[in-house]
């Protein structure tokens, strides 16, 4: 991790800093970094963080068979379905700025602005992130506790790109708390929002472990 005065906004400056990238500022100041960054940035814990490193093959396919999945699983009637692209705003009094690998909304999704040109999505439903060695870490620490303070959040899906294993956490509102379960068979079937889910067979087919 590198903890950095100024943000670099060109790609080919970021590139030759660590994978890892940090400056401490306010939300004022993120947003006007934002839209001068050529790279993806977020914003939470009251810092811009950049982590980068070169998505593995087996990443990609994941992120794209897992959207596939959830929309057979879901369907469209209800449901909603965007990749990673998707700015994710908690409009709590901290507030943070996610991109997660995928994001579905139930019902209409609600929006806020967060510049000209630029919204945010504030009510995700479920929530699903890719591990990789370079963002692990981060996914199952800083950002799942942000997730979770989502009172819209009701599941969240990390799944591994370097081994069969899915693990997700369901809201449990009666408890006050949430069930976390991870699934590590090839015949686990993974429950999704309370409907039968899909099994880590399909979801790993095809995917090679080096």
């Amino acid at each position: 991790m590198e903890t950095v005065k100024q943000i670099p906004l060109r790609l080919e400056e970021r590139l030759k800093l660590g994978t890892e990238l940090r400056m401490p500022t306010s939300w004022e100041e993120f947003l006007e970094v934002l839209p001068k960054c050529e790279y993806q940035v977020e914003y939470y814990g009251g810092e811009i963080v950049s982590i980068m490193g070169q998505a593995s093959d087996n990443h990609e396919k994941l992120a794209l068979k897992i959207g596939a999945l959830l929309l057979s699983i879901l369907g469209e009637e209800d449901y909603a379905f965007f990749g990673s692209n998707l700015p994710i705003q908690a409009t709590d009094s901290n507030k943070h700025y996610f991109n997660a690998d995928c994001t579905v909304v139930k019902g209409q999704s609600e929006k806020v602005q967060v510049l000209p040109g630029v919204s945010a999505t504030t009510n995700p439903t479920l929530l699903v992130e890719v591990l990789s060695p370079s963002t692990q870490q981060e996914d199952l620490s800083t950002k799942l506790n942000h997730y979770r303070a989502m009172p819209s959040v009701q599941q969240l899906l990390f799944i591994d790109s370097t081994a069969v294993k899915v693990t997700s956490y369901t809201r449990l509102p009666r408890q006050g708390g949430w069930l976390l379960k991870d699934f590590t068979e090839f015949e686990d079937r993974c429950p999704v929002l309370e409907q039968e889910g899909f099994r880590l067979s399909d979801l790993y087919r095809k995917v090679v472990f080096e």
